[in-house]
């Protein structure tokens, strides 16, 4: 859903300083060419499939400290005029300067999309499309609702699946070596 322009300045476009002057409204806003786009709550589904998949992230990362993974809300500044913010992100060590206080600042290793109804195509399409433009090396996405987990990776600057699994199927990340886990904790 687009939002009309708050009077922030005289371009018709926002960036990324306009962004941060948003209000604390508890809403969530993402900045796509410019234009602010917000989305609705999610529902429980998408929640517990982000907390579960955040969880198994953490408790590898704690035991394998290779990086950090950080939750939404917290934005990914690709750009000026690209602000998003994705379910969960992961920074590699070897890219750790780009966490700052207020958001990343600049293409994170790893973008998950958990999809819902209010924001399923706009995950799908603009989103990806723009990680992909940006040369986020990875996404998932992950779907509660079919209960699948899509992920790809950026080659010669298109997104190919590498693998799509879905029900209780297990999970082998190339990213995050060692790990192992069943599609079927996201859902239980």
């Amino acid at each position: 859903m687009s939002l009309a322009r708050p009077k922030f300045e005289e371009s018709s476009l926002l960036n990324y300083h306009d962004y941060f002057l948003l209000p604390d409204d508890g809403k969530q806003y993402e900045l796509i060419e410019g234009e602010l786009f917000m989305t609705p709550p999610p529902g429980f589904s998408h929640q517990r499939a982000t907390t579960r998949l955040a969880g198994i992230l953490y408790q590898y990362l704690n035991k394998n400290p290779i990086g950090e993974v950080i939750c939404a809300p917290f934005a990914v500044v690709l750009s000026d005029i690209h602000v998003v913010e994705p379910d969960l992100v992961y920074v590699s060590n070897a890219k750790k300067n780009l966490i700052k206080e207020r958001g990343i600042f600049g293409s994170p290793d790893l973008v998950v999309e958990v999809l819902s109804k209010g924001n399923k195509k706009m995950d799908r399409t603009k989103k990806f499309k723009l990680y992909a433009q940006f040369k986020v090396p990875r996404c998932w996405i992950v779907d509660p609702m079919e209960k699948t987990m899509e992920m790809y990776e950026l080659v010669k600057g298109e997104y190919q699946l590498i693998a799509k699994k879905q029900g209780n199927e297990i999970i082998k990340p190339s990213l995050f070596p060692g790990l192992e886990f069943s599609l079927k904790e996201l859902w239980v």
